[in-house]
């Protein structure tokens, strides 16, 4: 495991970007003596990347190497660049997939973007390192991915839930069940929340269910071991709860997943994730209560943040500046639905095109909505989230 120390030293004498952060602050390597002086350092916010890397171009300056000696570069909605550094299990999730039961053993299908977004290929590096080998589905194309699933005789399934379920949906469709035609044994959810429901369908199935916390920019953060309520911390991270204002720890309430990355390439040091959680009761430092909603206007929608800042720049592009975005969920399927005022008839064509150039920029599918006699007022919220949320199972 890198220390601490040795990660702060590598971060100030090579990336630009911290060492600029700390010397605004005024805090020097010395007075950072341990990880409960991490509060000390300025907490990088997640919305603040954009800007950060449109004035340093690709990275904001936060890298340890230049560009051109990255292995890839993804995009993530905002847009935000992320690098690659290495081959290997760069986002380090093959700590998680070894506790699923994930090995040299299994088929997986790793139903994951391999397009832009790194997702797919934080599943597809981490599986290869345990020895799995990987189906590189990435997403959509139901019957062709049950047709892989059957012939294949398929394992391991890494996604969503919600895709899993429309999979499983289409397998019935054809007679097929777990257990016969479909081998399935074992998924590692993330990026949406693991519904009651997709958990009773895959018990029943005796399909081991397992899931993961992470972002784009710090790879694996949490992660459950069924040793425990909530998930475990990597060991790969040191997590802190603090308060959104303040940016000091918390221990008895919510507030924002502040992580630290033992990266030596990608060193993010108390990135603010925007993510909202707490501690388990009887277990601070150690595991947290998942994901319980967003510090900022941010919004995932089937495993992508939509941004109501950006939605609102690109709606007034299109020319619908009074607008109204809200996600639900439909069938056991997150869906965004954007309202939008128009005086004069819009014809099917010019809303499948305005659904593109969304899909485009926010990498989701909505649904566009044409209201003819409905004012969106200018003072009213732009993103609204109506999904419920249960983590009482956290």
């Amino acid at each position: 495991m890198i220390k601490l120390q040795n990660l702060l030293q590598r971060a100030y004498e090579n990336a630009d970007g911290f060492r600029k952060r700390m010397s605004e602050t005024g805090i020097t390597l010395e007075d950072i003596h341990s990880i409960d002086d991490l509060y000390k350092l300025p907490i990088l916010k997640k919305e603040d990347l954009p800007e950060l890397q449109q004035n340093v171009s690709p990275f904001g300056g936060f890298t340890t190497i230049p560009a051109n000696q990255t292995a890839r570069i993804f995009m993530s909605p905002g847009p935000i660049y992320d690098p690659q550094a290495i081959e290997e299990d760069n986002w380090r999730f093959a700590e998680a997939l070894a506790v699923a039961g994930f090995n040299n053993e299994d088929i997986v299908q790793n139903t994951f973007s391999y397009h832009l977004s790194p997702a797919g290929f934080m599943f597809d590096s981490a599986l290869r390192s345990l020895g799995a080998t990987v189906i590189p589905a990435g997403t959509g194309n139901r019957d062709l991915q049950i047709q892989v699933m059957k012939d294949l005789r398929v394992t391991g399934y890494v996604g969503t839930p919600s895709f899993l379920a429309l999979l499983l949906d289409a397998a019935e469709e054809k007679g097929w069940s777990v257990g016969n035609e479909i081998k399935l044994q074992k998924a590692f959810f993330t990026a949406e929340m693991v519904t009651a429901e997709i958990r009773e369908r895959c018990n029943k199935g005796k399909i081991a269910v397992y899931e993961g916390y992470g972002t784009a920019d710090c790879g694996l953060i949490a992660f459950d071991d069924k040793n425990g309520p909530g998930l475990k911390i990597s060991k790969s991270v040191i997590v802190q709860i603090c308060d959104p204002a303040t940016g000091e720890p918390v221990t008895d309430s919510e507030g924002e997943v502040v992580v630290t990355v033992y990266d030596h390439f990608y060193p993010l040091i108390r990135f603010g994730t925007g993510d909202l959680s707490r501690w388990v009761d009887g277990y601070v430092g150690e595991r947290i209560a998942g994901v319980l909603g967003r510090v900022s206007d941010g919004v995932k929608v089937k495993g992508m943040f939509v941004r109501e800042k950006q939605l609102t720049t690109l709606m007034n592009e299109l020319g619908f500046p009074n607008y109204q975005a809200v996600v639900t969920r439909v069938k056991n399927q997150d869906q965004i639905e954007i309202f939008i005022e128009a005086k004069e008839i819009i014809g099917e064509e010019q809303i499948v095109e305005l659904v593109a150039k969304i899909k485009d920029v926010i990498i989701v599918t909505p649904v566009v909505t044409v209201s003819y006699d409905r004012k969106l007022a200018e003072a009213e919220k732009r993103l609204v989230d109506e999904r419920t949320w249960d983590t009482a199972k956290k």
